[in-house]
């Protein structure tokens, strides 16, 4: 399930006043679910806003079908001279992220687990996390 919402961004030099637009993303980013949600992220990518902004704060899972459409989403982007952020990283998602550093290529903001765990309102804890890992070794984290 996605849901969008336009914001004011600023502007760019010699031209109208760029939009945000922030999609939450819901439930489980599979083959299935981003055959669906693709067409309209495409769409709202080539439209050539000041930045697009994915929350995935509600997304509880994520395959490489998503992280697929998030680099194709940034190719996208990148043509159109805006921005792809994606925000309200956290749990499996985050983890499959870091784990494909898509971090190091997108822009990624991971909620901080310390406050998401007591409860803080939602985006609240978000945070921009080192661009390199500080876990190695052969098992998980």
């Amino acid at each position: 399930m996605i849901t969008i919402a336009t914001t004011p961004a600023g502007s760019r030099p010699g031209m109208a006043p760029a939009e945000r637009v922030t999609v939450n993303v819901r439930g489980e980013l599979d083959i299935d679910s981003t055959a669906t949600i693709e067409p309209t992220l495409a769409a709202l990518a080539r439209a050539g806003l000041g930045e697009l902004r994915l929350d995935l704060g509600a997304l509880a899972f994520c395959d490489t079908s998503g992280i697929n459409l998030f680099l194709r989403l940034h190719r996208i982007c990148a043509r159109s001279h805006s921005a792809l952020v994606l925000t309200g990283v956290r749990g499996q998602p985050a983890r499959v992220l870091r784990l494909v550093r898509l971090h190091h290529t997108i822009d990624c903001r991971f909620v901080d687990p310390a406050s998401a765990r007591f409860g803080a309102p939602h985006g609240a804890g978000v945070a921009e996390l080192p661009r390199v890992s500080t876990w190695t070794g052969t098992t998980r984290p």
